[in-house]
């Protein structure tokens, strides 16, 4: 019998996928990015923050709450949001020659989490999301469309066949709509195909495209 395994932070409501606050309520988590930017990995990271209860919903959209731009979450959204603008080149994970998530986690919020960047072949990162997932962990990752393009988004699921082995990443994709009916608005089939990209990528759309899972950056509360 297949089944699924679904981080417990998530929550799933008539509003859509929420999380809960320290003081109990919930809070919407997933958030859309624009047709103009490549801030996916920026959407993400701050959903994942969000998930792990490090900031709010409202300190992160746009006439949310206000915080003292030198400390804190202030200094988090003025350095992800205000300071880097559209991010229309994107945003590596980690890597010292570019502008990337774990450097500008570091300079900014380094006081309240702490981020572990794994490069490695599509089946080790397969192990190490399934590994997080199991761990209530929910995980950055990018996927690659060709060499010229790639993607990320939050793993907050896996889908197990009857042997247990992983078969299906579940994710929330800041590309697309926010989910209404389920907790994942895209799946990462792991069904093995030819190829460099050997993996699909399927949204609540209907785009399918095959994909390369590339590097993951998992962040934790300190």
């Amino acid at each position: 019998m297949k089944t699924i395994k679904i981080i417990d932070a998530l929550h799933l409501d008539t509003d859509g996928v929420k999380a809960k606050m320290k003081n109990g309520k919930f809070q919407l988590v997933h958030l859309r990015q624009g047709d103009l930017d490549g801030a996916c990995a920026v959407y993400s990271t701050m959903m994942i923050l969000i998930l792990i209860g490090a900031v709010n919903y409202s300190d992160v959209v746009f006439g949310g709450k206000k915080h003292k731009k030198n400390v804190g979450k202030g200094r988090l959204v003025k350095e992800f949001l205000e300071t880097k603008g559209l991010h229309r080149e994107g945003n590596y994970f980690y890597d010292v020659k570019a502008q990337n998530i774990k450097t500008m986690l570091q300079k900014s919020f380094a006081s309240y989490v702490k981020s572990d960047h794994i490069n490695c072949s599509d089946f080790d990162s397969v192990k190490r999301i399934n590994e997080s997932i199991s761990l209530n962990q929910p995980v950055l990752i990018s996927i690659g469309f060709n060499a010229n393009s790639g993607h990320a988004l939050v793993a907050i699921g896996i889908e197990y066949d009857e042997d247990n082995e992983p078969t299906k990443i579940l994710c929330l994709d800041p590309g697309y709509a926010t989910p209404k009916f389920t907790y994942w608005n895209s799946v990462i089939d792991l069904k093995p195909y030819k190829g460099k990209y050997n993996f699909r990528n399927i949204t609540e759309t209907g785009i399918c495209q095959f994909v390369q899972l590339q590097d993951i950056l998992v962040i934790t509360k300190k």
